[in-house]
């Protein structure tokens, strides 16, 4: 049956819908071969890149142990062992560690990466600058060490050990599987630490770890004390320690005069001096706190001859039958009103006013509101409302 115009125009159409879809999937078949070719290529070139970035981290920790290899200690537990703790004896004796010891802590078995640590403890005792030596010599030697534990105590109650430490140091150092079983000399190298011996000196040494810092006892830094050839020496130093529990002990320091002792408890002067003229010297006060403090007072002692003898006292003085009756201030400014039985006046003395009532003579140095101070041959003396002018002297040259 032959098939008609319009049904061959459709089967052209249907027969070339066909040859498109069939050149269609060819061709996506093509591509996804291409893609999985290309996936496969960028696989294979990211396992390259992975494998060359291993590769070069390798030779960067290659480069670092074979940098650092020298700064391990043996690979062979009995050489490694042996070798740091001489090595932790050595520096301990060199900083004056008194009875340093060590303690093999442990000695790990090595890891999978051929890593091995072994562990010491030192013990020693000595002052707050040995430990400070200690930690310093420990820090410049470039052994894989770290310290993972550093304990300071005090090391007796006792006076004398107050500046005595007990330490205790733990340490752990590493070998690592390249370090041959004996290392090449290791030597100390000080640019490992941020600053110099000394400044970690000044910075540690002379602080309290135990409490807040000591603070050194309050001295007025200099007195001058007058004295009498051969009478004996009244002079003790005020000093105050501001910390509580404290006590101060006193010496002297520089050309102390002969015959002049001090009590070192309450810094007393002691003695005489038999000779005039003047003496200088120093006493240090000096706490116990810890680490001690001491404060320094330069003493100046002026040695002249003794007063000369009063005069014979007469049986009637002008003085005795004198005293100081009123105290007032008026438009001539403060006043002293001296009365004078003897002569039935009252004199009315001013500061600056010389005073003359018998043997009694002065000048008037300060008009008070009870009193009045009268200086007489550069020794100034009181006397109060109501009392007898030469009772007053009297009292004056005694005080």
């Amino acid at each position: 049956m032959s098939m008609s115009k319009r049904e061959k125009t459709l089967a052209g159409i249907v027969g070339g819908i066909a040859v498109l879809i069939a050149g269609q999937w060819t061709w996506s078949s093509i591509q996804a071969g291409f893609q999985a070719k290309e996936d496969q290529i960028a696989s294979l070139q990211k396992k390259v890149d992975d494998q060359s970035l291993e590769v070069a981290k390798g030779e960067l920790s290659k480069k670092k142990i074979d940098k650092v290899t020298p700064r391990s200690i043996s690979k062979r537990d009995e050489i490694a062992i042996s070798d740091y703790e001489r090595w932790l004896i050595e520096v301990a004796e060199r900083v004056n560690l008194a009875d340093p010891a060590t303690t093999l802590q442990s000695a790990s078995p090595p890891g999978k990466d051929g890593f091995q640590f072994v562990k010491f403890q030192l013990r020693g005792t000595g002052t707050i600058e040995d430990v400070t030596n200690l930690l310093y010599e420990y820090h410049s030697k470039p052994f894989l060490h770290r310290i993972t534990s550093l304990s300071v105590a005090p090391a007796g109650a006792q006076k004398k050990d107050l500046d005595r430490l007990s330490v205790t140091l733990q340490s752990e150092v590493m070998s690592i599987p390249s370090a041959q079983e004996i290392q090449p000399t290791l030597q100390s190298d000080y640019t490992l630490l941020a600053k110099s011996l000394d400044d970690y000196q000044n910075s540690i040494v002379g602080r309290n770890l135990f409490s807040p810092p000591n603070n050194p006892p309050k001295l007025s830094t200099s007195r001058n004390v007058d004295a009498v050839r051969g009478l004996r020496i009244d002079y003790a130093p005020d000093a105050k320690d501001p910390d509580a529990h404290h006590f101060i002990s006193y010496r002297m320091e520089g050309e102390v005069p002969e015959g002049i002792t001090i009590d070192p408890q309450t810094g007393k002067l002691n003695g005489a001096i038999r000779e005039l003229g003047d003496y200088q010297f120093s006493i240090i006060a000096t706490d116990s706190g810890f680490p001690a403090k001491s404060a320094t007072q330069l003493v100046t002692i002026r040695v002249k001859e003794p007063p000369v003898p009063p005069p014979p006292e007469r049986k009637f003085d002008v003085a005795s039958q004198s005293k100081l009756t009123g105290l007032v201030t008026g438009k001539n400014g403060a006043e002293g009103w001296v009365f004078s039985r003897t002569d039935g006046k009252t004199f009315k003395l001013k500061e600056g006013d010389e005073m003359k009532l018998g043997d009694v003579s002065g000048k008037v140095k300060k008009v008070g509101a009870t009193y009045m101070v009268v200086e007489t041959d550069g020794k100034e003396w009181t006397i109060g409302i109501d009392e007898i002018v030469s009772d007053a002297f009297k009292r004056g040259q005694v005080d």
